[in-house]
């Protein structure tokens, strides 16, 4: 069975709602047929607060395997790349993105924003928000142009 957690940064959630509208495969049937855990997801994750922390902190660690990492919407690194426009678990997102992407065997990007960096990240851009592997149009984003998951 493949552990799958999901993270969403900067985003309208837009990717989360076609995902959970499916038919073709349901979410019901990503489950039970395609051999997916769902370790977490911030719409369909039971463990909340502790428990849902010290499940990230293991994944980190690589305590617990991380089969596949999915980020939806922007990293946000403001202000001043400290990220701490955008805090989940009591820490700025970007460091949850920076300590699970290694950890994962694939790492997907869902959208726009998450690949390049969508709308957010075009000028003035006071968020700072930038894709996982692009930023616009250019190599490197937030995990850099030499990144790759295990």
């Amino acid at each position: 069975m493949a552990a799958l957690l999901w993270f969403q940064g900067g985003a309208c959630s837009g990717n989360t709602m076609s995902f959970l509208n499916a038919e073709e495969p349901t979410v019901c049937d990503l489950l039970t047929d395609f051999g997916i855990e769902f370790l977490w997801h911030p719409s369909l994750g039971m463990e909340l607060g502790e428990q849902a922390q010290a499940l990230f902190h293991a994944l980190a660690r690589g305590e617990k395997p991380l089969d596949i990492f999915v980020f939806k919407g922007t990293v946000i690194r403001a202000p001043g790349g400290t990220g701490r426009y955008n805090m989940f678990a009591e820490r700025p997102m970007l460091e949850w993105v920076r300590m699970l992407a290694p950890q994962a065997g694939i790492v997907v990007a869902i959208g726009d924003c998450a690949c390049w960096g969508g709308i957010p990240a075009v000028a003035p851009n006071p968020s700072d928000s930038t894709g996982l592997q692009f930023h616009r149009r250019e190599p490197g984003g937030f995990l850099g142009a030499n990144f790759r998951s295990k």
